[in-house]
């Protein structure tokens, strides 16, 4: 289907976002036999998203014909416990052609970089290439996903598959890239701070330990915890990092802790103000319209031929049998433009202008323009 749409054009690269039901390397196989020259970059979901609709335990591929960009995969690799050892393999090689494409007249770069959703040491990665690459080079991505499982992520490329891995392709174009990104999610808490944390885990939150917290914000809400799976509830009721009044950074709780603390999809820096943050249905597809219309204008008038599409499980735990309508939000900005994208655990947007990184509970909506 994707080959018959791109008509008599040749596939450059390749992305496939796919239920962990289906063994990367086999599809990998697939299309490498269709397409063998086409870089791949893969990742499992927790729902796979294209302009059709949202499926669950299927398989979304998009693939973009870039004639006048220069194009580069680094394969799939195991993460490991360093951010900075993957780093040189992300970063070096990029670094040291972006003057030669710059010449060349593509002077628009940006990476698209997939991970392990379940690592705390990805949003480190994350970080680390905010500081290496140049200020002007997008940089947006997920965290792969195990349709809500939070067991285990696959990332594949052509040269093998890599559990709880991470994988990059850079792009080079004579035309920028637009990207869009919102949340749409309100606090429902007061303001706390966090009072002891260590990277990923939150120990305390005004002195007390972070579950203690939340009971007591159920038990004010009316949520009865022993009929709720903490898990839901905590990815339900996420944690806002404010500055002033504005949340500007979402965390997902992923577990509790047999101490009381809780595990995080994403630091929380000790001493941070916080709150508790819910998102209701309207104001996440509001949330969708503005990150496509973010999109839409970054792309500087010209026409997009396709969309990435990173959207948080959370998101869709929120909207359940109504996700349709944040498809149908995106092709009303986006109409007859394909994209193609997934349930993400962790979304990254960074742009000119910006100093966005790594998101939860966040939809990440990336136009590819026509022409690149």
């Amino acid at each position: 289907m994707a080959i018959s749409a791109l008509g008599d054009r040749t596939a450059d690269v390749c992305f496939v976002f796919a239920s962990p039901r289906h063994d990367l390397a086999k599809v990998i196989a697939v299309v490498q036999q269709q397409l063998p020259n086409v870089l791949i970059a893969a990742a499992t979901s927790a729902g796979e998203i294209t302009d059709r609709g949202l499926t669950r335990r299927g398989l979304a591929l998009l693939l973009m014909s870039a004639p006048e960009s220069r194009c580069l995969l680094t394969e799939a690799r195991r993460l490991g416990k360093d951010a900075k050892q993957t780093l040189d393999d992300i970063c070096a090689t990029p670094g040291a052609q972006s003057a030669e494409n710059r010449a060349r007249g593509r002077r628009h770069a940006a990476c698209v970089l997939l991970g392990d959703g379940l690592s705390p040491v990805f949003e480190q990665l994350v970080v680390q290439i905010r500081k290496h690459l140049p200020e002007d080079h997008v940089v947006v991505g997920a965290g792969a996903a195990d349709e809500g499982n939070l067991v285990r992520t696959v990332v594949a490329s052509g040269g093998g598959v890599a559990e709880g891995g991470v994988l990059a392709v850079h792009f080079w174009s004579p035309l920028p890239w637009g990207v869009g990104l919102a949340h749409g999610l309100a606090s429902t808490s007061h303001r706390m701070t966090v009072t002891k944390a260590t990277g990923n885990v939150v120990h305390q939150l005004d002195g007390r330990s972070a579950m203690e917290a939340y009971r007591s914000y159920a038990a004010e809400q009316g949520i009865d915890l022993e009929s709720t799976p903490t898990g839901q509830f905590l990815v339900e009721n996420e944690l806002g990092v404010l500055l002033f009044d504005q949340i500007v950074r979402v965390r997902a709780g992923l577990r509790a802790l047999d101490d009381g603390a809780v595990f995080f999809a994403g630091e929380v820096p000790e001493g941070a103000q916080v709150c508790i943050v819910r998102g209701n249905p309207d104001g996440i597809l509001e949330a969708a319209r503005e990150a496509a219309e973010q999109a839409k204008a970054g792309l500087g008038g010209k026409p997009a031929a396709g969309l990435l599409v990173f959207s948080c499980v959370c998101r869709g735990m929120t909207l359940g049998d109504q996700y349709e309508r944040e498809v149908a939000v995106i092709r009303d900005v986006f109409p007859g433009v394909p994209f193609a994208g997934f349930s993400s655990y962790g979304e990254i947007a960074r742009d000119p202008g910006r100093l966005d990184g790594y998101h939860n509970n966040t939809i990440v909506i990336v136009a590819i323009p026509a022409g690149s």
